[in-house]
């Protein structure tokens, strides 16, 4: 796991390196996910915005749910990409969406990787949905390979 984390931190590194005029956010999130059950979601994400305002996250979250009798805490790490059209010159429809992202995303805890795509308003707001793919068996816990959804409020801590 040491290792997933210090590969996370390499990539992350080269991206922001190659992208000097991005401006730096933190955002904190809260939401539901499914994932073969269900489970709250708290974390935070560090949100770099570019200039074309496109923002490359960076995130660290912790699924808290109640299975077989035993409170389970399931810490993730991940990236994603929030992207939008607005500034395509080649479609005139972009301009009257440009409060909605596309996200795609990868996320990836002790057990599992998940990449999830999903939709976002005004960057506050996502929905995703995606698929865990287990690499390794979490205790006597049940399969965690499988389809994944979920909805995540993401509150900037300008606003704090």
């Amino acid at each position: 796991m040491k290792r997933l984390f210090a590969l996370l931190f390499v990539l992350t590194s080269f991206f922001v390196h190659a992208q000097k005029k991005t401006t730096p956010y933190f955002v904190l999130n809260a939401g539901y996910e499914y994932w073969n059950g269900n489970y709250g979601r708290l974390g935070t994400d560090l949100y770099l915005v570019q200039p074309n305002d496109n923002i490359f996250t960076v995130n660290a979250n912790v699924n808290l749910g109640y299975m077989k009798d035993k409170f389970r805490v399931i810490p993730e790490v991940g990236f994603g990409y929030l992207f939008n059209f607005k500034n395509n010159p080649g479609d005139p429809y972009s301009s009257n969406i440009s409060s909605a992202f596309y996200t795609v995303r990868a996320d990836i805890s002790p057990w599992t990787i998940t990449p999830k795509v999903g939709f976002a308003v005004l960057s506050l707001l996502e929905f995703n949905a995606g698929y865990a793919f287990e690499f390794r068996e979490y205790e006597d816990f049940k399969d965690m390979n499988g389809f994944r959804a979920g909805l995540t409020i993401h509150l900037p801590t300008q606003l704090f």
